[in-house]
């Protein structure tokens, strides 16, 4: 399978950034690429704020190491520590248990504030939905639906495979009857493990871990999109990256965003929240649809 640029780039900075040495030509003979394809997607990476310089020898490349780095796993506890005070209630109570097993004493300097919502009164859930997916057990639960509030659905022989967080709130990825579903995990009640097993499916985490926002589709193939920033929108895609996103600065005070997407309401979520600050020019046929959205909100 062909290589998208972006997703070379993504790939490349990932193996760098576990400590391996590339070298254009060893690439080039492993994806089946040109080297001069290559060494254009290097010149790209170094033009960036990534941090990646050539190694000793001049030809190979690495990622420069920078004294900002977490070096001291005091820091870690402690800014964890600060994260579960802000999510609070019984969450915070057992992440303190934890965390004192790690560090004798917290006098933490750091105060976070995320905009995640409560599930102090969801722990138990999630113990069982965690030992289900160490276990690789089905489950079985009842379910309300946003869309019909007043019915409670019964979901039997789901496959759990990730508790995650999109825009604060919480959800269970899983499988059920062949489909990918994110089940809000509010809505959860009266969860049980079951005895059967399944077998994960390594690829759809792995998508996953990809994901921009709650609107991916583990199902389609992730297609590339291209925006175009203005400075406010620049500086916080720089200090708030979207995985495996190339940022491309210009003269003119202006960037180009590259990342990749499997569905159009990712590309729109982040648009909206943006705009005008923002704007999609590639795909075109993205670009056409989103000014056709934003034409009818205004005449309406």
């Amino acid at each position: 399978m062909k290589l998208l640029q972006h997703t070379r780039h993504n790939t490349i900075l990932e193996r760098l950034q576990n400590g391996e040495t590339l070298s254009i030509i060893e690439l080039s003979k492993e994806w089946d690429i040109p080297t001069k394809t290559l060494q254009r997607d290097f010149k790209k990476l170094m033009e960036g704020s990534y941090g990646l310089v050539r190694a000793g020898d001049g030809k190979r490349f690495v990622l420069k190491q920078t004294s900002s780095s977490f070096q001291n796993s005091d820091t870690a506890i402690k800014m964890l520590d600060s994260l579960s005070a802000d999510i609070g209630g019984e969450f915070y109570t057992k992440a303190q248990s934890a965390l004192r097993r790690l560090q004798r004493h917290i006098d933490s300097p750091f105060y976070t504030r995320i905009d995640v919502e409560s599930i102090s009164d969801k722990l138990d859930l999630i113990e069982e939905i965690e030992l289900a997916i160490a276990q690789s057990k089905l489950i079985t639960f009842r379910y309300k639906r946003w869309y019909k509030p007043n019915e409670i659905k019964n979901y039997e022989h789901v496959k759990p495979y990730k508790i995650i967080i999109f825009d604060g709130f919480w959800y269970l990825l899983s499988e059920y009857k062949g489909n990918t579903i994110k089940f809000y995990l509010k809505e959860l009640y009266n969860l049980k493990r079951e005895e059967m097993t399944f077998d994960p499916d390594p690829q759809l985490v792995e998508k996953m871990n990809r994901a921009i926002n709650i609107w991916f589709d583990p199902k389609k193939e992730p297609f590339e999109v291209v925006l175009e920033l203005e400075s406010n929108a620049i500086v916080y895609f720089e200090r708030k990256p979207i995985h495996g996103q190339y940022l491309k600065k210009y003269p003119n005070g202006k960037a180009e965003l590259t990342i990749e997407a499997t569905h159009k309401k990712e590309v729109f979520s982040i648009v909206k929240r943006w705009f005008p600050q923002i704007k999609i020019i590639e795909p075109i046929e993205l670009r056409e649809e989103f000014m056709g959205m934003l034409g009818d909100y205004l005449r309406s």
